[in-house]
């Protein structure tokens, strides 16, 4: 099991978003592939920081699965709009 952290940015008009929508989101995102265990977030003025707990082959792989959650979770969720995944990088 791999941890990974990852940040959202949202634009500096958008409303403060809590964190159960949030988690809604992302657990909406996953698709049993992506391996996600746990997932905790936290808002912040800025966005969210969050990690998540992945079954994957190695941390490579746990980070582009992480990513490709909150990809999908942004592009999909209308209380989201305009917000960015600004980390973790690419691997």
């Amino acid at each position: 099991m791999h941890l990974v952290s990852f940040t959202l940015a949202k634009p500096r008009s958008a409303p403060d978003v809590p964190a159960d929508v949030l988690l809604r989101a992302l657990w909406e995102a996953c698709r049993s592939e992506d391996g996600v265990e746990h997932l905790r977030v936290h808002p912040a003025r800025s966005g969210a920081r969050g990690v998540a707990f992945l079954i994957a082959p190695d941390a490579a792989s746990a980070v582009a699965r992480c990513r490709a959650v909150c990809r999908r979770a942004l592009a999909r969720s209308a209380e989201l709009p305009g917000w960015e995944l600004a980390g973790p990088e690419a691997p």
